[in-house]
């Protein structure tokens, strides 16, 4: 029986080796470029951490740019309402308002071509409107 439960920890910590690397709070930091070191075939995958409430669906984008040395890797766009692997989401409807949290993972990823220097600036896009509250937007980078 002990041996069962020193083979299912070791499962689970070798299982959950992903490390948050940052996190970024989009309304108080918006279009930061943020940098870290990787090495060759290190991946960095990408999550929302969302906080709303509102009464018509808002439309949000994160735009990135990702670097490498001082050069442009690629940029795209994509919408942090969409998101797989969702933990902690709640979603409250009270008198037509709704307040929707949730930490969920982002289409795509960064995988490192070779060791070196990488960045990332994520810009918060939002439509105007005006029954919209944000909480809390923040980009959270996690290592693989």
């Amino acid at each position: 029986m002990r041996k069962l439960l020193l083979l299912t920890l070791l499962s689970v910590t070798l299982l959950s080796c992903e490390q948050e690397v940052y996190r970024v709070d989009l309304l108080q930091n918006n279009s930061k470029e943020i940098f870290f070191k990787l090495e060759k075939e290190e991946v960095i995958n990408l999550y929302a951490d969302i906080d709303i409430e509102y009464k018509e669906k808002p439309s949000f984008i994160y735009h990135c740019e990702f670097n490498q040395g001082g050069g442009m890797l690629f940029e795209g766009g994509t919408d942090p309402l969409i998101t797989t692997e969702n933990k902690d989401e709640s979603i409250v409807i009270k008198n037509g308002i709704t307040h929707w949290r949730f930490y969920g993972k982002l289409d795509g990823n960064l995988t490192a071509t070779m060791n070196g220097e990488y960045s990332i600036k994520t810009t918060f896009l939002k439509n105007k409107e005006p029954n919209l509250k944000i909480n809390k937007v923040d980009i959270v980078l996690v290592k693989q």
